[in-house]
């Protein structure tokens, strides 16, 4: 992808979420839990906790993972409930007491959270140029139409606990070789069967902006977002009818992340060009519906300008309504003249409040094209750093920190009070978090095992830190061998 399109794209990023928790877990011993959540001592995914989950535990103790791609022989990532990488004694002994709490009753089964990583396609060439490279490979570059890569990729999210790839969709009219890439990579790989599939539309790439905008009295922009809500309809059909992938669905509808949406409107006193946003949008919503059989659930880049105030001025409230759901993409402002920030409890707080006001903000605003409510799907993502921009620095223990306190949050506070008994249904399968990006270095943090991913200070475990964290919060993506049912 040109370098240009990533320039333009990157500084649009307006903020996001950040980082903080409990504190206890570093490098070693972390303080063994009272007892596991349900999910965490579910070793073989199945939705019951019982012996043959701790015959796994027992089966891999004392064997470690290792820093390479692929693990050690012998070992099993399901039974590292604490995400350190290894299985010791006290993995199988905190699976022994959940095995005794569920024969007893006495342990709450919920359902996994489903995790979403934003999975890129546009890696056209293995060399870049030096402070342009994105992903490193560990020990090299790789292009996106190579199918065994993508396998790879997929054994490691699911190890890691990733459960959707928002795979970035741009059209061919910008980048040619992203569909082919696509097709030739993420769609051919061999495990593609354990994957679910949403699509981040990169309409910041895709629609002509005006001052950093996408104005939408002009009749291009409209003509352009439906015919690439069309052909993205065609990706999801080839996702389901040509390849063993599965689509993942929101109320029956598959899940399209939009990019940035919080540039759309050049003008926010003109309420025309909303009302036409709307339009232009009803109108993409179904031509989608003609292609695939049943509308997109639009999932809006919104969360930090709805949560600017718990009373957001009424062109927000207007673009906002054009979503199902609200995310943030990243998790801090992008601004050259920022400083430096290191992810502590005060930085924490401040994302957690971001979480607190926008749900306050959206409690009444209600989706104009199916009048649903709209959901939160809060950002987990580790950091914002890139060459000559060092906004934020976290260490592993920070991140492990960050998870918790904003998933405790969201998991107790949010859905208990907005989605009661929503939970488990096709609106909310169980708690839905993005966690940032899955392999997009020069986007400051990603997922994927990376020796210089420019967030994380203080790496202490072979690049892997933050998908350790996230195994140790979320565990293994048990929706890679059974279906998120609700």
């Amino acid at each position: 992808m040109p370098a240009r399109n990533l320039d333009r794209r990157s500084f649009l990023c307006a903020g996001a979420t950040a980082m903080v928790g409990l504190g206890a877990f570093g490098t070693g011993r972390a303080q063994e839990p009272e007892l596991l959540r349900s999910y965490l001592a579910d070793l073989d995914g199945d939705g019951a906790i019982n012996a043959a989950d701790l015959e796994i535990a027992r089966q891999a103790t004392l064997t470690g993972r290792g820093y390479r791609i692929m693990p050690n022989a012998g070992y099993d990532f399901r039974a590292d409930v604490f995400g350190r990488g290894e299985v010791d004694q006290a993995s199988v002994d905190a699976v022994a007491a959940a095995v005794t709490a569920s024969a007893a009753g006495d342990l709450w089964v919920e359902p996994r959270p489903i995790t979403i990583a934003w999975h890129y396609s546009w890696y056209d060439l293995l060399k870049r140029p030096l402070l342009e490279q994105t992903v490193r490979y560990l020990g090299g570059d790789y292009l996106s139409n190579n199918p065994a890569i993508e396998t790879e990729f997929n054994e490691l999210k699911n190890e890691l606990g990733v459960t959707v790839d928002a795979v970035s969709w741009i059209p061919p009219r910008v980048t040619p070789t992203i569909l082919p890439n696509i097709d030739e990579g993420y769609f051919s790989a061999t495990n593609l069967a354990t994957r679910y599939l949403a699509l981040l539309y990169e309409n910041t790439i895709a629609l002509p902006l005006t001052g950093g905008r996408i104005d939408f009295r002009d009749g291009q922009v409209g003509q352009l977002l439906i015919a690439d809500f069309v052909a993205m309809a065609e990706t999801f059909v080839d996702a389901r009818d040509r390849y063993p992938s599965r689509v993942f669905l929101l109320d029956g509808r598959p899940v399209i992340f939009i990019f940035g949406s919080h540039s759309w409107g050049l003008n926010s006193t003109d309420k025309f060009e909303f009302d036409r946003m709307a339009d232009v949008v009803g109108v993409a919503r179904d031509e989608f519906a003609r292609v695939y059989g049943t509308q997109p659930y639009l999932v809006g880049d919104e969360l930090l300008s709805i949560a600017s105030t718990t009373s957001p001025p009424s062109h927000r409230v207007s673009r906002t309504r054009n979503f199902d759901a609200v995310f943030s993409y990243h998790a801090a402002n992008l601004k050259v003249e920022a400083e430096a920030f290191e992810m502590n409890e005060a930085y924490a707080a401040l994302q957690r409040s971001r979480l607190v006001r926008a749900a306050k903000a959206i409690r009444s605003i209600r989706s104009r094209h199916s009048g649903s409510r709209i959901l939160i799907i809060p950002s987990l993502a580790g950091g914002f750093a890139k060459h000559a921009l060092p906004i934020l620095s976290a260490s592993r223990a920070a991140y492990a920190d960050y998870l918790s306190l904003l998933t405790r949050y969201h998991e107790e506070s949010y859905l208990v009070e907005q989605w009661a008994g929503a939970v488990g249904t096709a609106a909310v399968p169980a708690p839905i978090y993005s966690v940032g990006s899955w392999n997009e270095e020069f986007e400051g943090h990603c997922v994927f095992p990376s020796s210089f991913n420019l967030a994380l200070a203080g790496e202490v475990q072979g690049g892997f830190d933050w998908g350790l964290a996230l195994r140790q919060r979320f565990g293994w993506n048990h929706y890679a061998f059974r279906d998120i049912v609700a």
